[in-house]
Parts: structure tokens; sequence; C-alpha cells
């Protein structure tokens, strides 16, 4: 298993997107809300990660997320009710022959298998009254978590991606960025991005199965 990790952003104390890579379990979170709370609940998120993983099941992975949430939402309590905030949270665990899926956002996880760029994850965003929701951790009690398994095969690549690719890359971009090698992928994608003039901070992980 090889990765590589990049960023964008235009303010580095406002950033709010963290990333957790290891060998066996990859995780985006993008925080949200005013103030510190969205940063903390990032940080939150992916610290979670790293104390649990790996994980073997679906079931585990719909646990820690109900889990997590809790967490987020005591530590986002202690900063006072004028802090609302959450995090979105994308998380990409490998067994010996499979990949699982936990989600809550609309960051997003892709497969780039045999040249074909397949979105694996649903964007969780609703709208009412013009404006937009985005589902995140931190936020309600009982979060709507999607979890997903497959099989792998030999030569898959994963992307996972912080929600201002949505806006400034279409699938078709990303698909072509993905053939090739990691690292010459990621330097693609940032410069593409770039090249975009983009208002929004980008993070993403490219996870390759060798």
């Amino acid at each position: 298993m090889r990765y590589v990790s990049g960023e964008f952003y235009r303010d580095r104390e406002s950033y709010a997107d963290r990333m957790y890579a290891s060998e066996d379990t990859f995780a985006i979170a993008d925080g949200m809300g005013t103030g510190p709370g969205g940063r903390l609940a990032a940080e939150k998120a992916v610290n979670l990660v790293a104390q649990r993983k790996p994980f073997s099941s679906l079931e585990e992975i719909r646990e820690f997320f109900e889990e997590a949430n809790k967490e987020i939402m005591k530590e986002i309590a202690m900063l006072g009710d004028r802090h609302a905030a959450g995090t979105t949270l994308s998380l990409l665990g490998f067994t010996k022959n499979s990949f699982l899926i936990g989600h809550v956002g609309d960051s997003r996880i892709y497969l780039f298998r045999e040249g074909r760029l397949i979105l694996l994850t649903q964007d969780q965003i609703v709208y009412r009254g013009g404006k937009k929701y985005v589902k995140a951790l931190g936020i309600e009690w009982k979060p709507e978590i999607y979890t997903l398994e497959d099989s792998l095969q030999k030569g898959d690549k994963f992307l996972l991606i912080s929600d201002g690719a949505i806006d400034n890359l279409s699938e078709g971009e990303i698909e072509k960025v993905m053939d090739g090698d990691i690292n010459v992928s990621a330097k693609r994608m940032l410069d593409l991005y770039k090249e975009n003039h983009p208002e929004e901070d980008l993070s993403f992980i490219i996870v390759s199965v060798d």
C-alpha cells in the first residue's frame, strides 16, 4: 500500500481540513462552523481514527462513528453554545482482500479501477429554504452513517478528497489525473485545482493498492 497527500489553503489559521494516513487506514475530515469549533471537530475526528484503527468490519466502523460523534459533541460543547460546529468524516480501511468505508458529509471517496473513476460515497446534503445543509459529526445525536464494503483488485487506487473539489474539478478531470503514478497524480491535482482560482480549501489522499 502506497499513498500520497496534498492540500491547498489560503489561510493556515482558518484551514479546517484534517487528514490521517497509515498502512491500513485513511481519513479526511472537513471542519464546519464558526470560530475554532470546526477545526477542533476535524482534529478530534482524525485523532479518534488514529486511536481506534484498524477496522475489520462495517459494524466496527458504524460503532466508531457513533462514539466519535458523541466525543466531538462533548468537545464542541466545552466551547460554549455560540460555537456551533461539526465535521465531515470520510474513512477508508483495508482488510486482506477488501476495503471498508464509513462516511458522513460531503467529502468524497473515489475508486480508480481499470481506467475508470467510480464514486463510492454519497453526498449528504439537504437544501432547505435556498440554503445548503451538510450532514456532519458533532451536530446531532444520531447522524446518518453511510458504509460500504467491497473486494479489492490489484492496481486499485483510491482518492479521498474534501468538498472543495466539487465545484472546481469535474469527475472527468479527476479521472485523467488519477491515471498514472500517484506522486505525479498528486502534483497534477494541485496544479489543476489552482488553475481554477478556487475559493475553497482542498485536501486529498491518493492510495495505491500494489
